[in-house]
């Protein structure tokens, strides 16, 4: 999964990917969660990230995709937490020479 931090010193957002080792227990019906361990996989700028969905998805995106479609596809494929979907689609817009007229639907320029 992704986490966003922002730089102390630069303050620009980098996105670090996360591998989580939880422990479920489960006493009368009941669970609890506790995380063992904790470990930074990858750490990318915002660009990068965009960068390399959309090297990914460049066969998967098409002129009209809506952006639900498309934030559900980084919550899967990519482990982006949802609320930093957004961020990611503005720099696909970006890096695709994409509009979004209607905030529903992306197109192509």
């Amino acid at each position: 999964m992704y986490i966003k931090t922002q730089c102390p010193v630069c303050g620009d957002s980098n996105y670090h990917n996360i591998r989580l080792r939880v422990v479920e227990e489960i006493k009368k019906q009941r669970s609890t969660f506790t995380v063992t361990d904790a470990e930074i996989t990858d750490t990318v700028s915002e660009e990068e990230l965009a960068h390399e969905v959309m090297m990914v998805l460049s066969d998967h995106l098409y002129n009209g995709i809506s952006t639900n479609e498309l934030c559900k596809i980084l919550k899967d494929k990519f482990g982006i937490l949802a609320r930093y979907c957004c961020d990611i689609i503005q720099q696909l817009k970006i890096e695709m020479d994409m509009y979004c007229p209607d905030r529903q639907h992306l197109y192509f320029v």
